[in-house]
């Protein structure tokens, strides 16, 4: 037996078969004031001596990467710097969006900030960030080469706020070693995954559960991806409505919530209450206390530090409900972008920034580094991409069919996330129906949209 290795096949095949996280005024940065506000430092340089600044423009940048994430990007960042005199970058690790959102608004801020899927567009309507819409046409970016909904997210009143950077795509992941013992193979849809949980799960001589098949809150990529697989939507933006009244959004909290319903609300909780951290040894998959678990790229690095040596695993694309075969790879992707904020004293070099980290051999580079997928077609069919982080593969063709899909870009998705994710737990601990939570769920959501439209 291989130790600690995928044994399912991880093939763009099987997975078919399975059926499948702004332009403004240019100037001189006169100050780091950037670094009185955080009370941080940058990350620690690899070593070399760093050039020299001079007469380079310097440009701040702060991002929400710490550890070795953060020093895989300092790397970047000191070929940048090496490559040419006329601008030095300048960065700080381990930046929250609070406190982002508190030095840019004073100019205190850095010329480039690091955004997420929900905060983008939030920003945007804010003012805190500039259009990029000039530099995109000066530069000749290639709008086309980018993951046209990853690209989306950084898109608010048809102008750009953000180039997209990277991206989370997902998979299941499943305890093949479970599996085989059973004599079973992966499921090909949701309600066959539904049946073979009533297969894996074990109770012991107390009749408490010692192995479920799956928790759906358990990490928290379920909100979004388990709706997208029964077909729902989470906003027409045709006419501003918000859509989580849908058949197909009801059907997928239905589906959710049978995991806590079927097998006992009070049995799952407390079981689930002794689940160990997520990013260590004592991860519920690697425990043997779930079967099934639906995770990102980043999870087969989790695999090799945290999983015992003798777990068996396997990864396909996540199934969909067997009502819709049509959708099959309609999961969603989780995106990063790179923005400038409103008050950068060096928007036209932090541009030139953003161009370098987000094209060719730097971009391969970092997310091969991080195992993050790239959100350009170009870098995501690099054969280096694949050669320096192969574990990156199956995602990659996974995305390439092309039918995933980010949150919609929406000011309030923050919102829409934390609303969604009360109501499900209320559906979860008993306390309200689907009905009730969807409604609810409209019901606090829908006013946010209107806002929004009657802003516009």
């Amino acid at each position: 037996m291989r130790r600690k290795k995928c044994l399912a096949t991880l093939t763009m095949a099987a997975m078919v078969a399975a059926s499948l996280a702004g332009c403004g005024s240019s100037g001189e940065k006169t100050d780091n004031s950037q670094a009185a506000v955080s009370g941080e430092t940058t990350v620690s340089d690899s070593g070399e001596k760093k050039k020299d600044s001079g007469s380079a423009t310097v440009v701040s940048m702060w991002h929400m990467w710490s550890g070795s994430e953060a020093e895989a990007f300092q790397t970047v960042i000191d070929d940048f710097n090496a490559s040419q005199d006329e601008i030095q970058v300048e960065v700080l690790a381990s930046q929250t969006e609070e406190k982002m959102l508190t030095a840019i608004p004073s100019g205190d801020g850095p010329d480039i900030v690091h955004t997420s899927d929900t905060t983008c567009s939030k920003w945007a309507q804010a003012g805190l960030l500039s259009t990029l819409d000039s530099y995109i046409t000066s530069e000749n970016v290639k709008v086309d080469d980018i993951y046209p909904s990853v690209y989306a997210l950084g898109t608010y009143g048809g102008e750009q706020y953000g180039l997209p950077y990277t991206m989370d795509s997902y998979m299941l992941f499943y305890n093949k070693g479970v599996l085989d013992e059973l004599g079973l193979e992966p499921p090909k849809t949701l309600e066959e995954m539904a049946e073979m949980c009533k297969q894996v799960t074990v109770k012991d001589a107390n009749g408490e559960y010692t192995r479920l098949g799956y928790v759906p809150d358990y990490p928290w990529i379920d909100r979004v991806e388990i709706p997208y697989l029964f077909g729902a939507e989470f906003y027409d933006f045709d006419n501003d409505q918000v859509t989580c009244t849908s058949d197909e959004f009801k059907n997928a909290l239905n589906y959710k919530a049978q995991f806590y319903t079927e097998y006992g609300i009070p049995e799952v909780t407390k079981f689930k209450s002794g689940f160990g951290a997520y990013a260590s040894n004592d991860n519920a998959l690697f425990q043997g206390k779930i079967v099934f678990s639906i995770e990102g790229e980043w999870f087969e690095n989790f695999i090799n530090l945290y999983a015992p040596d003798d777990f068996e695993w396997g990864a396909v694309q996540v199934p969909v409900t067997e009502a819709k075969p049509e959708i099959a790879g309609c999961g969603r992707l989780q995106g990063s972008l790179l923005s400038i904020p409103s008050t950068s004293k060096n928007s036209d070099a932090a541009f030139q920034v953003i161009r370098y980290l987000t094209s060719g051999d730097a971009y391969v580079k970092f997310c091969s580094l991080i195992g993050n997928l790239p959100t350009a077609y170009s870098a995501l069919e690099s054969e280096d991409l694949v050669k320096q982080a192969p574990q990156l593969e199956p995602f990659i063709k996974s995305v390439l069919e092309g039918k995933a899909k980010a949150f919609p870009a929406v000011p309030f998705s923050a919102e829409y996330s934390d609303i969604q994710g009360l109501e499900e737990q209320a559906v979860y601990s008993g306390d309200k129906t689907v009905e009730e939570a969807v409604e609810s769920m409209y019901e606090q959501l829908q006013p946010l949209a209107d806002e929004w439209k009657n802003a516009r």
